[in-house]
């Protein structure tokens, strides 16, 4: 969508926005170049932001952030490298090299506590430690011929192709109830794809033949066909261990999305902002946008009394998960953190 609809609320940001907020309207919506001496006089100020010390703070000698690949802010490398980036601070800052440096090179790693269920699900193909290993190195602008980034887009690859043999989901998944609740698991050697496949094929484009891209998609829309009544709760790898993919939502209803749409669980409020805030770079391989979503952000974005309409609980959720802004103790800058993801998700 053309930015120029929106140049009053540019305008704004650009007034009154937190430096990092400021950088990355010029950098993803109006494209201006890093080197220009203001996006470099921003790089410094963003830097300098006690989210973005605090990060820098958990980065190890050898230059890996926290200490275990999954996890929390400040202790787990892949979210604060996300937190890093949603903050704008570019690939090209030293320390960000020497973090995908430490993670290419990485020796410790089957002493990190998610490694033995993550390599659980990778044994199986599931997309497990090894995918979001590779994905942290697609995430911090590593090669993509690197072997391990390739393994696991082979790997992606042969759950799609493996997909289109099933007619069902008992052809690759056995029902099951683990701790009361429904679920499935996986027959062993079938293959399905799960988010982290869906994740690593769509931030990569080296995979990206004509025979590759036609399978994929053929397989998406059959994926989602097979899936379009799915109720049975998660996939697990074995039957009665939590031990799984991270579930991909194939029968997400596609309906008009409001600030009411989260009601009943607030905290969804704050994903789904912050998924709108990523500073991932995606290359569009799967057509199922929601047909809504861009109607329901406009509706949102240019609601003078949006903010007045997001709860107390909404906006607390909001402000610990997905925040950017320092200090909320101007009412604009409220309006900056709430206001940029809506038009970022746009711009795009």
């Amino acid at each position: 969508m053309d930015y120029r609809q929106f140049r009053n609320q540019i305008d704004f940001l650009l007034e009154n926005a937190s430096p990092n907020i400021q950088y990355r309207v010029r950098n993803e919506i109006l494209k201006e170049a890093a080197d220009t001496s203001e996006m470099l006089e921003l790089q410094a100020k963003i830097l300098a932001l006690p989210k973005v010390k605090k990060a820098f703070a958990c980065q190890r000698e050898n230059g890996f952030f926290g200490s275990v690949l999954h996890g929390a802010y400040f202790d787990g490398f892949d979210s604060t490298v996300h937190l890093l980036k949603r903050n704008g601070v570019e690939l090209t800052e030293p320390r960000m090299i020497k973090a995908r440096e430490a993670l290419a090179n990485w020796q410790g790693y089957e002493r990190d506590h998610f490694y033995k269920a993550g390599n659980a699900m990778d044994e199986h193909g599931r997309g497990g430690f090894r995918a979001i290993w590779a994905e942290q190195l697609v995430e911090l602008g590593a090669d993509e011929s690197t072997a391990r980034i390739q393994e696991q887009l082979a790997n992606s690859l042969n759950a799609f192709r493996g997909a289109l043999q099933h007619r069902t989901p008992d052809d690759f998944s056995k029902k099951a109830v683990f701790k009361g609740q429904p679920c499935r698991y996986y027959i062993k050697g079938a293959a399905f794809p799960a988010a982290n496949h869906i994740r690593i094929l769509e931030k990569t484009l080296s995979w990206r033949s004509p025979e590759n891209l036609e399978m994929v998609k053929k397989s998406y829309s059959h994926c989602k066909e097979l899936m379009k009544d799915y109720h049975d709760g998660f996939l697990y790898i074995y039957c009665g261990y939590f031990v799984g993919p991270f579930n991909y939502n194939w029968n997400t209803p596609k309906e008009k999305i409001s600030i009411r749409s989260f009601d009943e669980h607030p905290i969804d409020f704050a994903w789904f902002m912050r998924d709108l805030s990523s500073a991932s770079v995606r290359y569009p391989v799967f057509d199922d946008s929601n047909p809504h979503l861009t109607g329901s952000l406009v509706e949102m974005l240019t609601d003078r009394d949006f903010i007045r309409h997001i709860s107390e609980e909404h906006l607390r959720h909001f402000k610990n998960y997905s925040s950017l802004a320092p200090s909320w103790r101007k009412k604009e800058s409220i309006a900056c953190d709430i206001y940029f993801p809506l038009l970022l998700a746009l711009c795009r």
